[in-house]
């Protein structure tokens, strides 16, 4: 019998997938509610029971394994079991680690009980050469509605690869998409920087994606410029290094300015290319390498043009003042007048001082379990937008 928060949950992720505005096939419906809210409830057990030592990680999906739409995906096969495998939490258990979460589903058959699980899809590539390289290549995992167990009692309602609405602690967390595309972050980032704004999500997701991967927390800055928060930033690793998307061009005001010998290198990297452009693999590879500079201690700081400063600093608040005004922002744009600073880690308030005390500041804030948080200042408050997730892409 499936509870009512995890019920909450199925129903969460209905009606996300249903407002996601992916344009979607038969074969890519949800199955009946009381049959998904069945499945979660099995599926939560079996997040809780070690196998080997280990949690279980894999995801479940409810394609037909005949359905045309896996046609269309050439590096995606279905494998099917001899023998269909009882879905229930003992044998999910011992099966699950046969399941890599990043490359495959686990199909079940829904069509009468007991549950089974069919077979596999499986892929010959993976989502993190999609990511770097074949973003826009449609050669990616089957986009398909599915659950991810990730952990002691953790699921996601997915699309394909892409997260809609979590489970986690018993409460159920939808994940906001819009931040970098519809909110005030994304008036910030977009002052006084020359990267397009394809190219900055691009960089943002797969800072996100990756650092996700890495399930260990992190922070990191995107300010005007270093001059703006050098008497607040203390390096133990000083590094400059140039983004490698395209940029529109400075004005004469820009070119006198700190950002000129960047847009130089800029551009006499841009001139050693043959083609004169910047592939996904460039902007993927330079992501990365950022991401895991959020594993070391202390902040990473980037320019709004995306180029490293440093990592490892150490932030320092302003001894000039006393307090910092916060609006915490829900999934419907309105103030959680619940929440304020002192509720909040030292990672997350360092965070929040930084952005406060730096005009035009924005701070990416990363949690091992995966969450996001992101913050700036906007009318003398700090606005932190929470559970912030990946759109589909």
């Amino acid at each position: 019998m499936c509870n009512k928060r995890l019920s909450a949950f199925v129903d969460a992720f209905y009606d996300s997938y249903e407002s996601s505005g992916y344009c979607t096939e038969e074969d890519q419906c949800l199955p009946p509610v009381e049959v998904l809210r069945e499945v979660c409830q099995i599926l939560i057990d079996v997040s809780c029971m070690r196998e080997e030592g280990r949690y279980p990680r894999f995801r479940v999906c409810f394609i037909r394994p005949d359905a045309d739409l896996l046609d269309a995906y050439l590096y995606a096969h279905a494998y099917l079991f001899e023998n269909p495998v009882v879905f229930s939490p003992k044998d999910m258990n011992k099966l699950a680690p046969a399941i890599n979460p990043d490359m495959s589903y686990l199909m079940l058959d829904i069509t009468r009980k007991p549950y089974r699980a069919v077979g596999e899809i499986a892929a010959y590539t993976t989502w993190e050469k999609i990511m770097v390289r074949e973003i826009t290549s449609g050669i990616r995992m089957p986009m398909i509605p599915n659950i991810l167990v990730n952990g002691p009692g953790a699921l996601e309602g997915c699309f394909g690869e892409t997260s809609l609405v979590n489970y986690r602690n018993g409460e159920c967390i939808y994940l906001r998409k819009d931040t970098f595309t519809a909110t005030p972050i994304a008036k910030v980032l977009a002052e006084g920087s020359h990267v397009h704004q394809k190219d900055r999500l691009k960089f943002i997701y797969q800072v996100l994606w990756r650092a996700h991967k890495n399930g260990h927390g992190g922070h990191f800055f995107i300010v005007p410029s270093a001059e703006s928060c050098e008497e607040l930033t203390t390096y133990k690793y000083k590094m400059r290094s140039c983004f490698p998307g395209e940029r529109t061009e400075m004005n004469e005001e820009e070119a006198e300015g700190p950002g000129l010998l960047e847009y130089i290198e800029h551009a006499l990297r841009k001139d050693k290319q043959k083609d004169g452009t910047h592939t996904n693999r460039d902007i993927g590879t330079y992501a990365n390498m950022i991401a895991g500079f959020t594993l070391v201690d202390g902040a990473v700081i980037l320019n709004k043009d995306l180029d490293l400063i440093g990592f490892g600093a150490e932030t320092h608040p302003a001894m000039s003042r006393r307090s910092v005004k916060m609006s915490f922002m829900r999934q419907d744009n309105t103030e959680d007048k619940t929440r304020n600073f002192n509720d909040n880690g030292m990672r997350h308030r360092a965070c929040y001082n930084f952005c406060y005390d730096v005009e035009g500041a924005v701070g990416v804030i990363l949690s091992h379990d995966g969450g996001v948080e992101v913050c700036t200042k906007i009318d003398g408050k700090v606005l932190v937008y929470d559970n912030v997730g990946l759109p589909l892409l």
